[in-house]
């Protein structure tokens, strides 16, 4: 009973968590004036549709954002490959991310980027990130992105959460495909 209590709780966690970040406007709403005209915005950086927020532990998403997409579904002993975009909204002389992953989460393949140098503000940066889920849970990722730039180095944590169930469930096995039967020679 405590176990089922404990993960009631951790997902409890990862859903305020999840809620938490989707109460910022998008920067296009936060700039438009109460008349309705459109302020001028600056150039804002395209990452693919289906790419969610990380989620901020901070709230300090205004210098730098995280964006995820799962692209499979996570499932025990079957890698999970993650598409990472890494959007600045400053400009930084210096950024490294590293990923640190949970246990029944192993990081395979990407588990740090960088150093880049001479980083630009808008101009999204791609990662590839291949996890390996070893039991079922709920589990977080973690990026820590260490930039330099104006107001010094600084560290920014994100979370990206991970949900993982068992094994897929085996596929029917088809039929064999049956012909008429041929009438028997004599």
């Amino acid at each position: 009973m405590p176990m089922l209590r404990y993960r009631a709780a951790f997902a409890a966690l990862v859903f305020g968590c999840m809620l938490s970040a989707c109460g910022d406007p998008p920067e296009e709403q936060a700039n438009t004036p109460a008349g309705g005209s459109k302020a001028p915005t600056t150039k804002v950086a395209s990452i693919p549709m289906d790419m969610v927020a990380a989620v901020s532990a901070g709230k300090n998403n205004s210098a730098i954002s995280v964006h995820f997409a799962l692209r499979a579904t996570p499932t025990v002993n079957t890698a999970l490959p993650v598409e990472v975009a890494i959007v600045p909204h400053n400009d930084f002389s210096s950024l490294t991310v590293h990923f640190d992953s949970q246990d029944g989460l192993a990081t395979t393949t990407g588990n740090t980027f960088g150093p880049l140098t001479d980083v630009k503000s808008e101009s999204p940066l791609t990662h590839q990130l291949v996890l390996l889920p070893t039991k079922e849970g709920m589990f977080m990722v973690t990026a820590g992105v260490d930039t330099e730039g104006s107001e010094g180095n600084i560290v920014r944590i994100f979370s990206i959460p991970v949900i993982v169930s068992g094994t897929p469930a085996a596929a029917p096995a088809a039929a064999p495909a049956t012909t008429p039967a041929e009438p028997a020679k004599q």
